[in-house]
């Protein structure tokens, strides 16, 4: 092998120890020949795979026996050694046994990783060059491949805590059980809703969280927020938005948080500039009050998984320099994450995709992941338009990944589309809808590990305030 930068040893050194005696399970179960670089050696670690599965052993006489004629023939005549005596000299030189060999897989996967960021780099300096290159696709593009390096290397390394005994698991329980009774009950992160935190014991971490609605219900509005009473907490909060800019964002918080401090700031006035003296004087007080909330907002719009991940990664150094390490993950919403090119055309599988991924991102860095939902027109059509599961667009990956599906809904939206001709039925109308006007409910679907209820919420849209029902501040 020629290839600049290439170091031969360091897949021979963990073949060799493949190649003697022992059990290699656990180092098999973190490579594929794809991460040798010597197409012989993936060869020779494609025939050591075969053999653990065929006799339980990946011994040298036992791989030596499964290899072809062709291949035997075609080794020793582009190297000049006859195959056995190559075995051999691996197994013989090999500076790892079978109580080791997990590191050196690690070094063969890091091997891989720095070839391909190296033929990764000198692909791109080549199509830079090219004037006619569009620079937001090829930016995308080395994204992508650039998070599958790094996502190899994550799975060569393994993390320290994923095996537990049962007496460490169990332990582990019990401490978390004895700190949330403490916490009056609160295992995960404060959604700042008293009911909601009660049938959840708070949004866990490393859970994937949905909170799906058809627009104008709020989505948007309850996920603001969640992240502010979260991030009052001491928990820092980032924030995707796909598709409303930060300064929007920001507004809406600000609205929210004056409405905490029993000021009216009705969003869409302070957006337009229509706000009185006094609510300019309000909205300044209540945003001094909280200008210090470890909230990181992101607004880039059209971002893939892979590029969601390398920002969240950034931001978990940001708000660890901040002093208020990443707690919650909010994302808006799923309908605006670009699925990339592996499954164009089946928008279920792209779902799945970006579901899976994200879930992935929550249990491997400890976040508790919301992710906003549109939900699909066929509530519409019904004449209780409370969602249920199968309302979720591709729900099957949807319901699979999340670990929790929750729903949003308010009666208000529908009847004030719904004022009659007839003058006296407008007036019952006009009750109704000042009955239900502020009032919202957020169903839960689904919980992995907590029951399935229905949590009724004070809503003031204007405002862009969702508090505890009967606690409206």
């Amino acid at each position: 092998m020629t290839e600049s930068g290439f170091v031969p040893e360091i897949e021979q050194n963990l073949l060799g120890a493949i190649l003697s005696a022992g059990d290699h399970r656990g180092t098999l179960a973190r490579l594929t020949p794809e991460h040798f670089i010597e197409p012989a050696h993936a060869e020779i670690y494609r025939l050591a795979c075969a053999a653990q599965e065929q006799y339980g052993t990946a011994t040298m006489p036992t791989v030596f026996k499964l290899a072809s004629a062709d291949f035997v023939q075609g080794f020793a005549e582009r190297t000049g050694t006859p195959l056995g005596s190559y075995l051999a000299g691996m197994v013989t030189s090999t500076p790892f046994d079978a109580r080791n060999t997990k590191g050196g897989a690690k070094a063969v996967v890091s091997q891989w990783a720095r070839l391909g960021l190296k033929a990764e780099a000198e692909a791109l300096a080549h199509v830079a060059a090219d004037p006619s290159t569009n620079p937001a696709e090829l930016a995308r593009a080395l994204v992508s491949r650039v998070d599958e390096l790094a996502s190899h290397l994550r799975n060569s390394g393994g993390k320290a805590n994923t095996r537990q005994t049962f007496a460490e698991a169990a332990q582990a329980a019990l401490t978390a059980s004895i700190e949330a009774k403490h916490r009056k009950g609160l295992t995960g992160v404060t959604s700042g809703l008293i009911d909601l935190d009660r049938a959840t014991g708070g949004l866990q971490r490393r859970d994937l969280i949905l909170i799906g609605a058809r627009p104008s219900m709020g989505k948007t509005t309850l996920g603001t927020s969640i992240a502010r009473h979260a991030a009052a907490s001491g928990v820092g909060v980032g924030v995707f938005s796909l598709e409303m800019d930060n300064a929007k964002l920001a507004a809406r918080m600000i609205s929210d948080i004056a409405h905490a401090e029993r000021y009216r700031v009705p969003y869409q006035d302070l957006i337009a500039g229509h706000l009185t003296d006094e609510q300019e004087e309000a909205a300044a007080l209540a945003l001094e009050k909280y200008v210090e909330l470890p909230i990181l907002l992101d607004d880039a719009s059209g971002l893939t998984i892979a590029e969601i991940r390398a920002k969240t990664e950034t931001m978990l150094e940001d708000a660890q320099d901040r002093g208020a390490p990443l707690g919650m993950l909010i994302i808006d919403h799923l309908g605006k994450v670009k699925p990339s090119a592996r499954y164009a055309g089946n928008r279920n599988n792209e779902v799945g995709e970006i579901t899976d991924g994200l879930k992935a991102l929550a249990r491997e860095y400890d976040l508790a992941v919301v992710l906003l939902s549109q939900l699909s027109r066929q509530v519409e059509q019904r004449e209780d338009k409370r969602p249920v599961l199968s309302d979720l667009r591709d729900s099957g990956n949807i319901e699979q990944d999340a670990d929790a599906v929750m729903f949003l809904h308010r009666q208000a939206y529908y009847l004030e589309r719904a004022e009659p001709a007839d003058p006296d039925k407008r007036i019952d109308w006009q009750a109704d809808l000042d009955a239900c006007r502020n009032k919202g409910e957020l169903a839960i679907a689904k919980q992995r590990n907590g029951p399935c209820t229905t949590i009724d919420l004070h809503i003031d849209v204007a405002c862009s305030a969702v508090r505890n029902a009967a606690r409206s501040y």
